[in-house]
Parts: C-alpha cells; sequence; structure tokens
C-alpha cells in the first residue's frame, strides 16, 4: 500500500490521507484511520477534436491523489488524480460526489451520487477545464452502500472555450464508496437489466433445448408404436429387412 499525505488549503496539514491499494483503488482516510472513501475504477480520455477515436489511459493510481472527506451528510465529498507527464503537462480528473433526498418507490432515501466529473489539463502556462453537465447523475446509490457496476459508463465533458467535447470512459468493474466504509453494495440498472435478459436468455435456450429432445423422443416412441400396432406396416417394415442387399 501506498500512502500519500493529503493536504488542505492551508500549509497545515490535513487530518486526511490518501492511499493507494494494489495499484487499482484509491481513496481517502480520516486522521483515526477509518476510510472515508474508496473508489475502484479504470478510467479512459477520449479527446474528441478533428474526430478523434483512440481513448488515452488515465491511471488514477499513478498520480498525486488530494480530495476532502464529507465531514457530514450534507456535504460534499471530493477526490482527484494529478498525472505529470515528462513533457511538463500536467492532467488532473477530478471527482465530485454530493448527497441528495431521492424519492424510491413512496419512500424519501437520502443517496449519494456523482454528479460532477472534471477534467483539467495544463500545458506551458495555459490551461483548459472541460466538466460535465450539473444536471447529469453519473453514479447513485443509498447513501450506506457502495455502488457496483461491471458495464462500460461514459460521460461527456464541455468547456466553455472548446467547441470540441472529452470523454471519460469508466471501465468495469466499478466500485464506489465516497460516504464512509464499504458496506453491502447497490448494483447498477445497467448491470441488473443486463444480467436479468441473460439469465432469461439462458432460460430461454434451455427450455427450447428440453422441448426438441422431448419433441424427438415423441417422435421416435409414435413411429415404433405405429410399426407395431398397424400391421400392413409391421410387414412392410419386415419385408424391406428381408431385401438382399445390394453389391
Amino acid at each position: 500500500m501506498i500512502i500519500n499525505t493529503v493536504y488542505s488549503s492551508t500549509t497545515s496539514p490535513s487530518s486526511e490521507s490518501s492511499f493507494v491499494y494494489d495499484n487499482q483503488t484509491i481513496g481517502l482516510k480520516k486522521g483515526d484511520g477509518e476510510t472515508c472513501m474508496s473508489v475502484t475504477f479504470q478510467v479512459k480520455i477520449l479527446n474528441e477534436q478533428n474526430n478523434n477515436s483512440v481513448p488515452i489511459d488515465f491511471h488514477l493510481p499513478s498520480g498525486l491523489i488530494k480530495g476532502k472527506c464529507a465531514p457530514d451528510r450534507k456535504s460534499e465529498a471530493i477526490i482527484s488524480s494529478t498525472i505529470e507527464e515528462s513533457d511538463g503537462r500536467t492532467k488532473t480528473l477530478k471527482f465530485v460526489f454530493r448527497t441528495e433526498e431521492m424519492r424510491v418507490k413512496r419512500v424519501d432515501e437520502l443517496r449519494w451520487q456523482l454528479n460532477k466529473v472534471v477534467y483539467v489539463e495544463k500545458f506551458a502556462g495555459s490551461s483548459a477545464v472541460f466538466e460535465s453537465d450539473n444536471s447529469s447523475v453519473i453514479f447513485s446509490a443509498p447513501l450506506t452502500q457502495k455502488y457496483v457496476c461491471e458495464d462500460r459508463i461514459n460521460v461527456t465533458l464541455h468547456s466553455e472555450n472548446f467547441d470540441f467535447p472529452i470523454l471519460v470512459m469508466f471501465s468495469p468493474e466499478i466500485d464506489v464508496q465516497p460516504y464512509g466504509p464499504k458496506s453491502n453494495f447497490y448494483l447498477c440498472e445497467r448491470t441488473r437489466k443486463r444480467t436479468l435478459s441473460e439469465s432469461l436468455q439462458n432460460r430461454s435456450t434451455v427450455f427450447c433445448g428440453v422441448v426438441l429432445a422431448l419433441s424427438s423422443i415423441a417422435h421416435i416412441v409414435g413411429h415404433m408404436l405405429r410399426r407395431h400396432f398397424m400391421p400392413h406396416r409391421k410387414e412392410l417394415y419386415e419385408n424391406l429387412d428381408r431385401l438382399p442387399a445390394i453389391n
């Protein structure tokens, strides 16, 4: 495990620290060592300028991890990773989480949301900032549950200064819990629908196989019964059996 100290906006160190685990998971811990945020996913960045179609890996654990835990259930939680390239270019990917009361099955439920993704690139004194739509909800789960998704999720970012978008591509497995330690998981709707569809398809395939097998057996049994109980057919089959072989 690699531990990097996180500093607040002041000059004194914060009581929170960042961590990277197994070169896949990044997160934040409080001063008492309790994990307050954990994020696991692989990300690629696709700059769609000039119809570019080749995404670039953004390996979050390789960067400098910073952020802040939510001091309470109503506050934002933020985590970011900044990677410095050999040519002096720096790239930052930031994720902003918040909570909101939502109506779920006629009951008000407090849920956390990943509602903003920000990509910043700086080079030679200039910078470009791309952000997701303020109204978008990228990930969402009940406050005490981690979000798990086994499908790809793409988020489009825009900039006021550029006329082309940037696509942030989240690859499975996605595992996120921005408010407190991990508990039981919430499976994303896309994965639930796909899993249900595959399950129904598999059941349909098995059912069709059983029907075909039963139909074949019924056909063979019917053929044997007709041969046994219909004398003229039985005699015909016996005559065929006595025909001389053709050399």
